[in-house]
């Protein structure tokens, strides 16, 4: 083989370089071809493996991922076996977890997971001999740096294909080998940030895998495997800041993991460990101020997870701890403005803590210390006014507090001293109208304060508020942040009016609500989040109207409302997790404006959200979560038609059901789930049979359900539903039973749906 021919080689593999890099990457192509012709003529494996990467990533940037796959299938089969030739060359390690990392990246962009899977079929054969190869090449040299970063690579290529391959669960033993190697490599160089990071990341990623397939004992064997890791680079050098920050991390991480599990003992054993490690640190450096805000932080989260538990006083306990830790800090540090500012931060959270926990007066000194750093930083730069705006508003949270414990008269003290601030803001700044919006906001919450109490006051507060709001959207008419002010003011005047029956000037009010949201929706075209406010503003209006004894107009507004909400639905480009959600949301509405008997709001959005069911189904027939939703649809649509008396259409909705549960869930009676259904629809058929007099045939629907619900509860006796549905069938019944003057048999029924329902209870 000539000098020649490889320099020729060489020389096309930095011209293919050049053009990627100018983004030519047709010619890059054409010219990594030559050396692919070149390299083979050569017989030099090394020399194809290159080509075949500079060939398929050229593929890769042109879209022609098939293509690409195929030249990195095909670099993986020339350079597994030159690495187990010789495992030391760095080369040919280069090559193996390149050529399995762009497979795994082509496969990815691909997005076939069974092509991804018949690909991993065909490659895992290899990981296992590449692993050995690589561990005794490390055995052999244990401090070879390049090695072991190589093999990481190799490894979390490997993790990810089988990620990718949606094997998730075989990435636990290669998990295994990454963290004990990364422990390897930090025994050689344990100052390389990047490194720890990246362990931190795979844990994190680790720790959804566990969460969403409920692996606590995996979680638990390689969350203990890296905290090994990081305590034994801490045992050679204690003041390691990176290993230290890794192994709290690490127990952050674990203790989210258990809360999000629901193990409580495990979450505060793990986040105590945190607490402790860090604990040791201060006795080491007592004051480390980091150090303290990390421990109020693990305290908080702490707090907040008890909270969240309903285990107020352990929550109580916690938060008080770090409030501790954090009036120590607060005095630290005054020159520093920046440090100053991160602790009212954690004031700010440690507050709304207290309140979530029903501590006003601990969150009201959180307030108050807020107030104190403000004041610091103010009189440290007279120039900065936004430490006084902050002053101003955290008035208005102390105000909040008073307010939702009812303390009237305390809470418009601490409103009007944000009033006073905000004036004196604008002494200062008289040009900033940021100022008038908060006076204007502090002027609605005292109004809200005596809405019930003193109707005129809050009338006189909210008026005041509306003219400032007013004037903002005048001078502003492209600032939506002051529109929505202004819907807010209107909104209360509104409420209040409709409290006092003054219809007409809630109407007006009302009127001028919805011209606010079309002009934001004029600003922002396509906004949804504008257009479902714009949906609900119509709804609110409609009640109001009705409300007023104004059906004709009311039902106008319910149509605007659905449209509004249909062209959300309808739109092309709209997300369909976001059109998901508002459906669900306006069918979780139904029922209760059936109950409440708001019918023409209800049946808007019925046959709004019907429409868009039929057509995902009408769609995809198949997708369990589109029948299903019909099935509820038809259901929701069978009780409002019935609590409109329209018990005919009612029969005809239910009925229209049964044909979907057989295509879907096959009309075999013992099937758990076409039981469960079943028995909700002969429920309802036995209600509204008998509300239209049909007595014998509510009877057949009742005796229907009563013997399907007998069998649910035979499988499933603990069931509340099931039990619930019982007590309804029962009820139901006996009312059935007494107009057929059985009213022995009703006495029966009915001395059996109380049981149940003590037992419930």
């Amino acid at each position: 083989m000539s000098k020649q021919l490889i320099d020729s080689i060489c020389r096309l593999f930095d011209k293919t370089v050049s053009q990627a890099e100018k983004g030519q990457y047709k010619k890059a192509l054409e010219t990594i071809e030559k050396a692919e012709k070149l390299s083979e003529k050569a017989n030099r494996p090394d020399l194809l493996c290159q080509t075949l990467l500079f060939k398929g990533k050229a593929l890769l940037a042109l879209n022609r991922q098939e293509e690409a796959l195929v030249e990195f299938q095909g670099m993986m089969e020339l350079a597994i076996p030159l690495f187990l030739d010789d495992p030391e060359d760095t080369d040919s390690q280069y090559f193996v977890y390149n050529s399995i990392g762009f497979t795994v990246k082509t496969l990815e962009e691909i997005g076939d997971i069974s092509k991804t899977q018949e690909f991993l079929s065909r490659n895992e054969k290899y990981f296992g001999k590449t692993f050995d190869a690589f561990e005794k090449l490390i055995a052999k040299e244990p401090d070879n740096f390049e090695f072991i970063i190589d093999y990481l690579k190799m490894l979390e290529n490997v993790r990810g294909y089988y990620m990718r391959a949606q094997q998730f669960e075989k990435q636990v033993p290669i998990m295994g080998r990454i963290v004990k190697y990364y422990g390897k490599i930090f025994e050689i160089r344990s100052k390389k940030e990047e490194l720890f990071d990246k362990l931190n990341k795979l844990i994190e990623e680790f720790k959804t895998y566990c969460f969403v397939f409920w692996k606590p004992e995996e979680a638990k064997e390689i969350f203990s495997q890296a905290e090994e890791v990081y305590r034994r680079v801490l045992e050679k050098e204690p003041e390691n800041r990176l290993a230290f920050r890794g192994l709290i991390s690490l127990y952050e991480e674990l203790g989210d993991l258990y809360s999000k599990m629901g193990d409580i003992e495990k979450t505060e054993e793990t986040y105590l460990k945190a607490f402790e490690s860090l604990d040791k640190k201060i006795r080491k450096h007592p004051g480390d101020i980091s150090t303290l805000r990390k421990q109020s932080e693990i305290l908080q989260t702490l707090s907040r997870f008890f909270s969240q538990k309903n285990e107020t006083e352990k929550a109580g306990q916690y938060a008080e701890k770090s409030l501790e830790i954090l009036k120590e800090l607060s005095g630290k540090k005054p020159e520093d403005l920046d440090y100053q500012s991160d602790i009212s931060d954690d004031f700010t959270e440690l507050g709304e803590l207290f309140g979530e926990i029903g501590d006003i007066e601990h969150a009201k000194e959180c307030r108050m210390q807020e107030i104190e750093i403000y004041r610091n930083m103010h009189e440290k730069d007279p120039e900065d006014l936004v430490s006084v705006a902050n002053i101003a508003a955290t008035f208005d949270q102390i105000g909040h507090l008073h307010a939702n414990r009812g303390e009237t008269e305390p809470a418009k003290q601490y409103y009007e001293r944000g009033i006073e601030t905000y004036e004196k803001l604008l002494e200062s700044d008289p040009g900033n109208f940021e100022y008038e919006i908060g006076i204007a906001n502090s002027l609605d919450y005292i109004g809200e304060l005596y809405t019930s109490l003193e109707p005129e006051t809050a009338n006189h507060y909210f008026e005041k508020a509306l003219a400032i709001n007013e004037k903002a959207v005048k001078l502003y008419p492209e600032s939506t942040d002051y529109i929505k002010e202004l819907i807010y003011t209107l909104k209360n005047i509104s409420s209040l009016n409709i409290e006092q029956k003054q219809y007409e000037s809630a109407i007006q009010a009302h009127e001028r609500i919805t011209e606010l949201h079309l002009e934001m929706i004029r600003k922002n075209p396509g906004n949804s989040e504008y257009e479902k406010d714009l949906g609900n503003a119509h709804s609110e209006f409609g009640l109001l109207l009705e409300r007023a004894e104004k059906p004709e107009l009311a039902k106008q507004q319910y149509s605007k409302a659905a449209e509004a909400f249909r062209q959300i639905l309808q739109n092309a480009e709209e997300e369909p997790l976001a059109k998901d959600l508002l459906a669900m949301n306006l069918r979780m509405q139904i029922p209760l404006l059936t109950h409440a008997k708001k019918h023409n709001l209800a049946k808007e959005y019925l046959d709004l959200v019907r429409d868009f069911y039929e057509k995902l189904y009408e769609n995809d027939p198949e997708s369990p979560k589109n029948w299903k939703s019909l099935y509820d649809i038809r259901l929701l649509e069978g009780i409002l038609q019935e609590s409109m008396k329209n018990y005919g259409i009612a029969i005809e909705r239910y009925e229209s059901i049964f044909p979907i549960l057989t295509k879907h869930l096959g009309s075999d009676p013992e099937k758990f789930e076409y039981q469960a259904k079943v028995n909700i629809v002969y429920l309802q058929l036995g209600i509204v049979y008998l509300s239209a007099n049909e007595l014998e045939k509510s009877k057949e629907a009742f005796e229907k359900a009563l013997s399907i619900n007998a069998q649910l509860i035979e499988k499933d006796p603990e069931s509340p539903v099931y039990v619930r549905d019982a007590i309804v069938i029962y009820e139901e019944y006996a009312k059935l039973l007494k107009k057929l003057d059985r009213n022995e048999e009703a006495e029966e029924y009915i001395a059996k749906a109380e049981k149940l329902m003590e037992n419930l209870e």
